[in-house]
């Protein structure tokens, strides 16, 4: 479901979503940012690299409190927002951590 979607941007990273007052983890994967060629608008998708499930799967919007990335207390590593994501198959509002190999990334 990409055909229609340029990639802006891709790196490998883990993906953890807070449930039940704890972060699980959602799989580890390519975290894309996909902008569609006709609309313009971007979205964040990331499939789990073993099964290829997606694991999250939302449109990027300025409106808060959604898509604002605040480093997660702890490590430099790892980033945390909200989103309204469609994984599952309905919308369901999320708090994601992604977590990376390097600060650097």
């Amino acid at each position: 479901g990409e055909e229609d979607e340029e990639e802006l941007y891709s790196q490998r990273s883990k993906l953890y979503r807070f449930r039940d007052g704890d972060w699980k983890e959602r799989g580890t994967g390519e975290a894309k940012l996909l902008k569609h060629k006709t609309t313009g608008k971007v979205r964040f998708l990331l499939r789990q690299e073993r099964t290829m499930k997606i694991v999250a799967n939302f449109l990027v919007v300025d409106q808060a409190p959604y898509c604002e990335l605040r480093p997660n207390a702890g490590s430099s590593k790892c980033w945390n927002w909200t989103a309204l994501d469609w994984a599952e198959g309905e919308q369901v509002a999320e708090q994601f951590a992604l977590k990376f190999g390097t600060s650097e990334l």
